[in-house]
């Protein structure tokens, strides 16, 4: 009886993990097309990264208050790190890369290496070893990089693509960086979405209204209706909120194949409202990526991969 109860409930946990992710992907792709159209209309990055978290924050000052003696006991370099990760600087250069290049390279570059980075830190600073599918999986990975990032340099010179692509890579690289601290953090979802988005109000609002300039008085309210559903409902509030279910119920490297569904999500997205046509270079190079992020993924060791702490 008590097996059978374990199975279960490991099972429930595997269903609960699997739909937040799928969600994740799709919120994920709605949030880039949106992104995309809204730096390249009437909003400037500043603009979108308060709306981002201001939104957001409006629904979670319960949940913040009520987390304060909790992020007292948590390490102040910890929430500093998700703070940094998750919050103003991942989406200022996000939003600032999507001036330059596409939605296929962000979907990409961004969000599908998030688990090659989380491999790469989790090796580096905790020395968790990679197994040898894995290693040959980021190189997978890395070929497909060069492709994308190729075809932004010679294809696309003078659009600037390339200058979106390492943004890209550095906001990447900061999202990693909060999955594997809020990982290690002992906050829940909830608490880490709360930290993220409450706090990034409390410290961008006053850095938004000294900036000289801004799109929000002169965009129109559809533009930004839309805009506060994509990011403050859809991205950073149920978006964040279940990748960090997938991640605990799944285990970070499990949870990451579901990014491997934003590019495919995103191209199509993008084709549809925003008539942005991926290059046959720019389309290997994500069939390649995803196909490595697959590898690092189920070429995880067991004990790593179901790691949940």
């Amino acid at each position: 009886m008590p097996m059978t109860f374990l199975r279960t409930a490991a099972r429930n946990d595997a269903l609960v993990g699997i739909a937040a992710g799928l969600a994740m992907a799709v919120i994920t792709a709605i949030w880039s097309v949106a992104t995309r159209a809204a730096v390249t209309g009437s909003l400037l990055p500043h603009d979108v990264t308060l709306i981002r978290f201001s939104v957001a924050a409006l629904f979670l000052w319960p949940v913040f208050l009520v987390s304060l003696p909790r992020y007292r006991q948590t390490r102040k370099r910890s929430l500093l790190l998700m703070l940094a990760g998750a919050g103003v600087p991942f989406m200022w250069i996000a939003s600032t890369g999507l001036t330059f290049a596409p939605v296929t390279h962000i979907a990409t570059l961004m969000i599908v290496m998030m688990p090659i980075f989380v491999s790469l830190i989790s090796w580096i600073v905790f020395r968790e070893s990679l197994a040898r599918r894995q290693i040959g999986g980021i190189a997978t990975v890395v070929a497909g990089v060069l492709l994308i990032a190729g075809s932004a340099l010679f294809l696309n010179r003078h659009a600037g693509a390339w200058i979106g692509d390492l943004m890209f890579l550095c906001s990447g690289l900061l999202f990693a960086t909060f999955t594997v601290t809020q990982r290690r953090s002992g906050l829940s979802p909830w608490q880490a979405t709360a930290l993220v988005n409450v706090g990034s109000t409390l410290v961008f609002l006053p850095v938004h209204l000294a900036l000289p300039t801004s799109g929000i008085p002169h965009a129109g309210l559809r533009e930004l209706l839309v805009q506060a559903l994509a990011q403050g409902m859809g991205m950073a509030l149920l978006g964040l909120y279940f990748y960090t279910v997938a991640v605990a119920r799944l285990g970070a490297p499990r949870a990451a194949i579901f990014l491997a569904l934003v590019p495919p999500f995103s191209t199509v997205l993008g084709i549809v409202f925003l008539d942005e046509h991926p290059t046959g270079f720019a389309l290997a190079g994500i069939a390649l990526v995803m196909a490595g992020v697959v590898a690092v993924v189920f070429g995880a060791r067991p004990g790593i991969a179901a790691n949940r702490s």
